[in-house]
């Protein structure tokens, strides 16, 4: 059993690393002390203004050197973090301050405005300015809260099984749920990306996905390893590629799409890369010809991973090794997969009353294990929904092969029936993106009055390639049969996503079901 808070792993990297470079932004450079002593210094800060343990602090900033004081600093003195996606909309920050009972808000001077329009929307009691120029009326500057404070030993205490921070889900449909981590769950998350992901000693991350997503779930594996994070403040292409020269950046993670983008902008090659051994992808199916693509340019440096804001960044993975294997044997049907199951993950395929399927059969990903949340925030029945009898319910539909590596068909909510058979999007989607000429597609099912719905394709097509909607149709009825055929495929420049990079489908769905309900699930 894991018995050690956040605070406690935080000192420890402190500590054992203390000369080293923990942190680099620009021409930042923060030591392994320097980093420990901005940490303590912000957990007292915030302690000084009232808040006792448990107490929630929502955090709403673009990717910085603070971000990472305050969300730690938080962690070490016991307090409950509440991370707000600074690209989610200003109706969900307000929501998700006022839903999580957070009762300090701390934010840069780029979101200081959608801070005070909260601030009229719901009640919390203060606002922390980490910007001298973005203080509110009644609110308070960060750095000058931390020069009354004492940087020296004397950590609060905290409990493994006390309450680390409520994550809320990307709220495509309704509003966003608030899930609910301990710190035995993320310490546990934690160590086995450690394990699983190809992270290695003294690895500098390249973070350009959100810090208070999935990538800022990197940060301390990386410190526990005596690594530095190197905050790169979002994706532009070109700036990953100097970085990486200059940086040296061992590693990162990215959507897709961003990987596809990174591969469209190295018309020069690789050179002055060849520092980067890991790149973790996730969130969104990639396609494989893509894959491929970057394995070719980079090595088999590809791991994938699989989980959900429930079960922190892992569930399954695709480790670099089966990445090479594939290439290697020329058997490439498990880069469509998910990968296998982690180690502290325990995880089966199952029907409506979770009886195991039959092998071969589609289930829904069900799931127990040290790092599964400890429910939703103020929602007793979708807790109980989520997490039957010991078991997370995932809503993702996927296939076993006989090695063990998982494919997943859909989420049961995205299932289209169409004339009374079920199809699974991703089950188009993957034989779509085999096509060479198709960069990016998502499929969504549109009213159709014979069939009740038919099936659409959404299709970035690669911009040198001839194709058209005939013949994608032609692609899949041969590999598919005529059930999972698109009826009709729409070319467009890009795909729109949500806040955290995956397709918004919700949106693309909204253009042809208006405002009716769907008239079958």
């Amino acid at each position: 059993m894991l018995v050690h808070s956040a605070g406690a792993l935080i000192e420890r990297c402190g500590t054992a690393y203390g000369p080293l470079t923990a942190v680099v932004q620009g021409d930042r450079r923060i030591t392994y002390t320097e980093q420990l002593s901005r940490i303590r210094k912000a957990g007292r800060a915030l302690l000084s203004q009232g808040l006792t343990k448990g107490d929630r602090v929502a955090i709403l900033m673009t990717d910085r050197a603070e971000l990472l004081d305050v969300y730690y600093g938080a962690l070490w003195a016991g307090l409950s973090i509440v991370p707000l996606n600074a690209k989610a909309s200003a109706s969900d920050h307000a929501y998700i301050i006022g839903d999580s009972g957070a009762r300090v808000v701390v934010h840069d001077a780029s979101k200081a405005d959608r801070v005070e329009k909260a601030r009229s929307e719901t009640d919390f009691e203060r606002a922390i300015s980490v910007d001298a120029d973005a203080v509110l009326e009644g609110g308070a500057y960060l750095p000058k809260l931390l020069d009354a404070e004492s940087d020296g030993r004397g950590r609060p205490e905290v409990s493994p099984d006390d309450r680390l921070g409520i994550f809320y889900t990307g709220g495509t449909t309704g509003r966003p749920k608030g899930v609910e981590h301990s710190h035995r769950s993320f310490v546990s998350a934690w160590v086995s990306e450690m394990l699983e992901l190809g992270l290695g000693e003294r690895d500098r991350f390249g973070h350009v996905a959100p810090l208070t997503h999935a990538g800022g779930l990197f940060v301390l594996p990386v410190w526990m390893r005596g690594g530095t994070n190197v905050i790169l403040g979002g994706f532009d292409p070109q700036g990953f590629i100097a970085a990486t020269k200059s940086e040296r950046i061992t590693a990162s993670m990215m959507v897709p799409t961003m990987i596809y983008v990174l591969l469209d902008n190295l018309k020069s090659g690789t050179e002055g890369m060849e520092s980067l051994q890991t790149l973790i992808y996730g969130a969104s199916p990639i396609g494989r010809e893509r894959l491929l693509q970057g394995i070719d340019t980079f090595g088999p440096i590809f791991s994938q991973l699989y989980g959900q804001t429930e079960a922190p960044n892992q569930l399954t993975a695709l480790r670099k090794s089966d990445h090479a294997e594939a290439v290697e044997t020329g058997n490439l049907e498990p880069l469509s997969s998910c990968g296998r199951p982690v180690a502290i993950a325990d995880v089966r395929l199952v029907d409506d009353e979770l009886n195991d399927v039959p092998d071969g059969q589609p289930g829904e990903i069900v799931a127990q294990g040290p790092h599964i949340m400890l429910g939703y925030w103020n929602k007793p029945e979708e807790t109980a929904s989520a997490v039957r009898n010991g078991w997370l319910c995932t809503g993702d539909v996927a296939k076993v092969d006989d090695r063990g590596f998982l494919y997943i068909v859909d989420r049961k909510k995205d299932m289209i029936i169409s004339g009374g058979f079920n199809v699974y999007p991703k089950e188009v989607e993957s034989t779509l993106f085999s096509h060479p000429a198709v960069r990016d597609v998502a499929v969504i099912g549109v009213p159709d009055e014979k069939w009740g719905e038919s099936v659409k394709a959404v299709v970035v097509k690669d911009p040198e390639a001839s194709v058209d909607a005939a013949e994608l149709i032609a692609y899949v009825r041969e590999r598919k049969g005529p059930v999972l055929t698109p009826k009709t495929v729409d070319f467009v420049d890009a795909i729109p996503l949500t806040a955290v990079g995956k397709h918004d489908k919700p949106a693309l769905r909204a253009v042809h079901w208006g405002g009716r309900e769907r008239g079958v699930n």
